[in-house]
């Protein structure tokens, strides 16, 4: 059909041709697409046969075809005014490589006095350029037959990930290290003389014990101590120097009184630590009654411990360097992988240090969320990091006007309701129903993000941690400098489940659990898990996973076909757009200037600007409002000069292009 339809056209062009040449007299016209050329009324006998060869394209174009093309003629009818038949070069608007000196070349040239061509010369060196003839016995308008050439022009979209199913295979639990065979266990014997020496040391300091019961861990033992009638909780409290001396421990630590027990505990490290490997914990995973489970590793009872981070629903991990947290997050990615499928979760990673998360970058099309207006999946750069949690922020808002719509409060019965055909809500040109995928925010070292960008990570953190429970949103924030600088009273009051690892000092300590106790861990994955909502944390020897099972887990699941294109997060030139097109239409013309200025002088101010630019109050704070909002200074804090966010007249004009 195709080919017989070009022959058609290039006969009628041909025809077309003939007819231009035996024209004396030619009068040129302008028309909206091109230029048109006015034939004398005596051309009309001329031109019948080749406009029956052009109904009967009408007929063949197909009905689709025709009434878009009746569509495009029936706008320009209004500006075009035919009285005589002509002839009309139709050209397609399809952009046809290493034509264009050929376009330039076929057109025509103008006399200088009368404005009119001097000759017309039809070529047919392209495929994108024909000829049709158009009769005008009932004097109506010209109708545009276009025959559209193969699609070697268009591009294929993709579909969204909620439109495709992808056959997915979990992680095996092979791909982890086996348990060591000889475990060392502590013997019964260490345990007794430990108990004899803690009552006798007690003891020399008048305070007497009814029972020791012991509970011995795979690094630490507990043992809990039942004081006899009036002794004085805080007079063993302040015996915990001498204790240790008097076991030649490393460090001990005291809990008075162990929630929900009349008893006081003891926590004694033993000599030699037994290793938590990731596989005991992970194969315990499944069995979990969790929504998103977590294998954190095993208590000082020797149980495996599994929570749940839907519940939690923001983590907050800090620790010293060397102390396990990096190893305390691949695990908690490997307790979603294991447990969850591409389309139940994604992992939206930042990664400051560019070498500790590097391995999931290989998940693009599984796993992770990315933002489209970034060229990194694993973002390492602070103004990156801030445009991937604005965009994530906005995803949030997205999803709370699903809800709404669907008329539920949170993402599980939203997921259900989406997934019951006779339930699902009926989608509308802004917003589309499916089932949506919990999002897991990872940020490794929030300390780099607070010194670099500041307010700027600490509000979309501080909102996300407020509402994003709700919508299946949820972050794991670590950092080494637990200090109030980092951890900001703000990120502190939205996150009631923390992590501690050891940290240098009972100040560190307070800053993370409110409460002393850390700073006396051991270290090597000896964490305090204080669970929101309890009052004494839970002492847990994290499960190791070594960077060659996390990369035999990444290398197994990238293996599986993934998705035709990654999860993309909203894009933030779009919310612009969406808003009214963003600050590009109504920026002060000093506005380039204005940045500039701030630039050079290496700070930020109104005042600054009124004296540079030798402006007014008024119009200095509204261009410092706009770059405000462009992202070029941060925002007002009281006296102080603003926080200049862009360093360079590159980055300033990267921002510009995407106002």
């Amino acid at each position: 059909f195709f080919f017989k339809t070009k022959d058609i056209i290039d006969k009628t062009s041909e025809a077309g041709k003939e007819k231009l040449n035996s024209l004396s007299k030619q009068t040129i016209i302008k028309s909206k697409d091109e230029k048109r050329i006015e034939e004398p009324t005596s051309a009309i006998e001329e031109t019948q046969d080749t406009q029956k060869k052009s109904s009967f394209l009408e007929r063949i174009m197909g009905e689709r075809e025709y009434q878009t093309q009746e569509l495009n003629r029936a706008n320009e009818s209004e500006e075009q005014k035919q009285e005589e038949p002509s002839i009309k070069i139709v050209r397609d608007r399809l952009p046809i490589t290493n034509e264009t000196e050929q376009k330039e070349t076929d057109k025509p040239e103008q006399d200088k006095e009368t404005g009119l061509e001097k000759e017309t010369t039809v070529s047919h060196a392209t495929d994108s350029e024909e000829i049709i003839e158009e009769g005008a016995e009932n004097e109506s308008p010209i109708s545009d037959y276009v025959v559209e050439p193969a699609n070697r022009h268009k591009q294929v979209e993709l579909p969204e990930q909620w439109e495709e199913t992808i056959k997915f295979n979990k992680p095996t639990i092979d791909l982890l290290t086996d348990e060591p065979v000889e475990d060392y266990k502590i013997a019964d014997e260490e345990l007794t003389k430990n108990a004899e020496l803690l009552k006798d040391k007690l003891q020399k300091f008048d305070i007497e014990i009814q029972d020791i019961r012991v509970k011995p861990g795979p690094v630490v033992t507990l043992y809990e101590i039942v004081p006899s009638p009036g002794v004085k909780i805080s007079k063993i409290v302040s015996l915990e120097n001498d204790i240790a001396l008097a076991l030649a421990a490393k460090g001990i630590r005291i809990i008075a009184p162990i929630p929900g027990k009349s008893a006081i505990g003891v926590e004694i490290p033993n000599q030699t630590p037994s290793l938590v490997v990731a596989k005991s914990v992970i194969r315990q995973i499944d069995k979990a009654k969790a929504e998103l489970p977590l294998g954190l590793g095993k208590d000082i009872s020797g149980e495996i411990y599994i929570t749940d981070l839907a519940k939690m629903p923001h983590l907050l991990i800090a620790g010293s360097t060397g102390s396990g947290k990096s190893v305390g997050i691949n695990m908690i990615l490997a307790s979603l992988l294991y447990s969850k499928d591409p389309s139940e979760v994604k992992f939206a990673i930042i990664d400051p240090k560019k070498i500790e998360l590097s391995f999931y970058n290989k998940l693009k099309h599984h796993f992770l969320a990315v933002s489209p207006d970034l060229s990194e999946d694993i973002v390492t750069m602070p103004q990156n990091a801030v445009v991937l949690l604005k965009s994530v922020e906005y995803e949030m808002e997205r999803r709370y006007d699903k809800l709404a719509k669907a008329g539920v409060r949170n993402i599980v019965d939203y997921n259900i309701k989406v997934s019951d055909p006779t339930r699902k809500p009926k989608d509308t040109d802004q917003i589309k129903h499916f089932k949506l995928p919990y999002i897991i925010i990872i940020i490794d070292e929030l300390a780099d993000l607070m010194i670099t960008a500041g307010k700027e990570v600490e509000e979309p953190i501080a909102r996300l941690a407020q509402l994003a429970r709700a919508v299946g949103i949820h972050l794991v924030l670590a950092t080494q400098r637990p200090s109030v600088n980092v951890i900001t009273g703000v990120i502190k009051a939205n996150f009631g489940s923390r992590i501690a690892y050891q940290v240098a000092s009972k100040i560190d300590s307070r800053t993370i659990l409110d409460m002393n106790g850390a700073q006396q861990l051991l270290g090597r994955g000896d964490m305090l898990f204080l669970p929101g909502g309890t009052p004494k944390p839970v002492r847990i020897q994290n499960a190791f996973i070594s960077t060659e099972e996390v990369e035999k887990i990444t290398d197994f699941i990238s293996s599986q076909k993934g998705y035709s294109k990654p999860y993309f997060l909203p894009s933030l030139i779009e919310k612009k757009q969406e808003r009214g097109g963003g600050l590009s239409a109504e920026l002060d013309p000093l506005f380039y200037d204005a940045a500039m200025a701030f630039i050079t002088s290496k700070q930020a101010s109104v005042s600054l600007l009124q004296r540079k630019l030798k402006l007014g109050y008024s119009r200095a704070a509204r261009i410092v409002d706009q770059l405000e909002e462009a992202g070029v200074v941060g925002p007002n804090d009281g006296s102080k000069a603003r926080e200049l966010l862009v360093d360079s007249e590159d980055a300033l004009e990267t921002i510009i292009r995407n106002l």
